[in-house]
């Protein structure tokens, strides 16, 4: 059931042992949750904040710290454990158009039992997909079982991130290797969301290794989905580390063709000045307007001088060339 801009509930569902999920209305959300023994899942959206408590605090009977946690505005992946319950926040890839590489999107979870509360601020595809999945009834059957393909299906998104990025990165090296201009703006770019997917992907994998190994309320399939992903998770950390490497090694080059390119047309010019010194001093020396400057009254002079400075450029030439081999 999609949400208003006045209410942060987006959808509510209770889970059967088949795989399907039936909508629960916002009516029926409070009955359920304190009478239902079956398992409920539900999602909010913290844009919303006006009533946001509402369904924490009084709804799901959440404390004020839990509830702050689940509020929070800057998060990193994380694992808690409470009393009555699990609290965890993982990080997905925005699939958007227009998003960037490094865009994420924080999901917030709490776990009790066998129910499931989560908290977005921006849409999520696998929130989306699993709410298909449900309709379907190709969905989880349980909260840890939801918990588990939440996870497993944020982290197949960074698979493809990291796909589009080395796809990027494998275009820009062959441009080296074919010896065209790679732009460096274009690098640079590239070399930031490798930054930030593994300044949070590192931080993900220990969460999701914390999961993989909690006892409390987990069943031993989502803890072994957990710890598959976990393993996923260090793989794409490992491949975004070769890529930062790549992307080094080709800075490198592209900085040493640019110093080489540089030193060629300095080298032409040190050629061309030291070629044009001695000419230049000797016509210097010939415009000097004293008396007694040689070949003053000779016609032929100018003509002579010429065929002098003809003649030292070949020298120069031929010796410069004798230099450089």
């Amino acid at each position: 059931m999609p949400h208003t801009s006045h209410d942060a509930f987006v959808a509510a569902y209770r889970l059967d042992t088949l795989g399907h999920g039936s909508p629960v209305t916002k009516d029926e959300l409070f009955q359920a949750w304190r009478q239902s023994n079956d398992p409920l899942w539900l999602h909010l959206d913290l844009t919303a904040p006006s009533n946001i408590d509402h369904y924490l605090h009084d709804i799901a009977q959440l404390d004020h710290s839990q509830c702050t946690a689940m509020c929070e505005e800057v998060t990193r992946p994380r694992v808690a454990h409470f009393g009555n319950g699990l609290l965890t926040t993982l990080r997905g890839i925005n699939t958007s158009p227009e998003a960037e590489y490094d865009d994420l999107v924080t999901l917030r979870i709490f776990m009790s039992s066998n129910r499931l509360i989560t908290v977005r601020r921006r849409p999520l595809k696998p929130i989306e997909d699993i709410m298909g999945l449900l309709a379907e009834g190709a969905g989880p059957r349980s909260a840890t079982e939801l918990l588990g393909m939440l996870a497993d299906r944020i982290i197949d998104q960074f698979g493809d991130r990291m796909t589009a990025l080395d796809e990027t990165l494998s275009q820009l090296e062959k441009q080296q290797l074919d010896e065209d201009d790679v732009d460096m703006a274009q690098l640079s770019m590239l070399r930031r969301p490798m930054i930030t997917l593994r300044q949070f992907m590192e931080p993900q994998y220990a969460c999701l290794s914390r999961l993989a190994e909690a006892t409390d309320g987990l069943e031993p399939m989502t803890r072994l989905i957990m710890r598959e992903s976990a393993n996923q998770q260090y793989r794409y950390i490992e491949d975004v580390r070769a890529m930062q490497e790549r992307a080094l090694i080709l800075q490198e080059q592209m900085w040493n063709t640019h110093n080489e390119q540089l030193n060629n047309r300095l080298y032409q010019l040190s050629f061309i000045s030291v070629l044009f010194l001695p000419l230049t001093f000797l016509t210097g020396l010939l415009g000097i307007n004293v008396g007694g400057i040689p070949g003053n009254e000779n016609p032929h002079a100018f003509w002579i001088v010429v065929g002098i400075c003809a003649v030292l450029t070949v020298v120069l030439i031929l010796m410069m060339k004798r230099w450089n081999r």
